[in-house]
């Protein structure tokens, strides 16, 4: 009786009455959604953060790192030294939500410093620095501070540390760095970290050849750092060449493109045989014009190389010139030429001229099939020219083919080396 009444006694469905793990999965589902939406709005404010800081705060108001983005993007639209404003009360925040929220310690040191209160602030930019190196005020702080104590080595250090660590910080400090050099004691010690091979090294010495402030002392940094050796490629070391032509300094450029192009005098023309290969020329090597109706180039050739033009009936003006700092005294043009059939009044010459001031002389080239194309000419340069200027010249010519050739050789010696 017992068993039929146990047989007989109906169930209730599983599903009139959730079982107790159905209840925790039900529990754990919900946890799961809270967090997955703590986990999507945390991603979209860190999304968000660099474009508007304010929705990213909004959407993460525990972020302390998003916290203290938001103040100091208001911190940089109105610096203000109060220290109950909105930036000031979001930077203490952030820094209940993250210790290490160095951006709300940058606001708080600068708005202390514009109270007024250096300990304040030094405190606040000193832990910064020791939190991250990565943030670039508080670098820029310890740079400054390290200046005020007169600590050029230390300076140079925390510079290194902002160059390595920070993208923005080149723009910043090379300027800065670059318009020092003037300064002994700056050269000295930069050489010193110069020496370590810091990954921003190559880019400072190109930054420091096109842009210094003061090319003569960038030239100097460049001889004192011979010895480490200073990392300065032949285009940086050209730029720095052109770069003090053109301020006027013609010595400094001498002697740095004497370093670029070893076995360099002055007492004659280079590259006779146009076999130099480069892309970073100077006023000292030969330079084409940059007309675009006189057409030259230099070509390649098994032997070296060659100069080659072709100019229009009607126009004339000078194809190729090169730079000379010559001392006074007389000096011999010899070359040979190929391709070149004129008559007389309408043949190529080569001009010797004071840089910017008077004609020395010229030397007329014969036609190429007299005397092997070979030419010769003497120039005498006076005192009080200490740079000159040898090009060659092309004159119109009522030829319908224009004028064209090419210069195989072109050497300038003084008169008792002459072949």
């Amino acid at each position: 009786m017992a068993w039929r009444r146990k047989a007989g006694r109906k169930r209730k469905p599983a599903g009139d009455r959730p079982p107790r793990n159905w209840r925790l999965r039900g529990a754990a589902a919900a946890v799961c959604a809270v967090l997955g939406y703590i986990g999507v709005t945390s991603s979209f404010a860190n999304v968000a953060v660099r474009a508007d800081a304010a929705t990213a705060h909004r959407l993460a108001p525990a972020n302390g790192a998003i916290t203290a983005a938001y103040a100091g993007q208001l911190f940089a639209g109105q610096p203000d030294s109060d220290d109950t404003s909105q930036a000031a009360r979001l930077a203490r925040e952030a820094l209940l939500h993250d210790a290490t929220a160095v951006e709300a310690l940058t606001v708080l040191g600068f708005q202390a410093q514009l109270r007024g209160e250096s300990e304040a602030s030094d405190r606040y930019f000193a832990l910064g620095t020791r939190l991250s190196r990565r943030e670039l005020r508080p670098q820029l702080w310890a740079i400054e501070e390290a200046v005020g104590r007169g600590d050029i080595a230390g300076a140079l250090r925390r510079y290194d540390v902002a160059l390595r660590t920070s993208a923005e910080a080149q723009n910043i400090l090379f300027p800065i760095l670059a318009n020092a050099l003037p300064e002994p004691k700056v050269r000295r010690e930069l050489l010193r970290v110069m020496a370590g091979r810091p990954v921003w090294g190559e880019a400072f010495v190109a930054y420091a050849a096109a842009a210094g402030r003061d090319p003569v002392a960038t030239a100097q940094f460049f001889r004192e750092g011979h010895a480490i050796p200073l990392p300065v490629a032949d285009a940086q070391r050209a730029t720095l060449v052109n770069t003090l032509f053109n301020a006027g300094n013609f010595a400094a450029a001498w002697s740095q493109y004497a370093a670029l192009r070893q076995g360099s005098s002055r007492n004659g023309s280079r590259d006779p045989e146009f076999s130099l290969a480069t892309d970073a020329r100077t006023p000292f090597d030969w330079n084409l014009s940059g007309s675009a109706a006189l057409s030259a180039a230099i070509l390649r050739t098994e032997s070296g190389g060659v100069l080659d033009f072709s100019v229009p009936p009607s126009v004339n003006g000078a194809v190729v010139s090169q730079v000379q700092m010559l001392p006074a005294g007389t000096y011999r043009l010899q070359g040979r030429s190929a391709g070149v059939e004129q008559s007389e009044r309408s043949r190529p010459y080569w001009l010797l001229s004071c840089y910017g001031g008077q004609e020395l002389g010229r030397v007329p080239m014969t036609n190429s099939a007299q005397q092997q194309g070979a030419f010769t000419g003497n120039f005498a340069v006076p005192g009080g020219c200490p740079v000159q200027t040898l090009s060659l010249v092309v004159r119109a010519t009522d030829d319908i083919n224009g004028v064209s050739g090419q210069v195989l050789e072109a050497r300038l010696v003084p008169q008792g080396q002459a072949r």
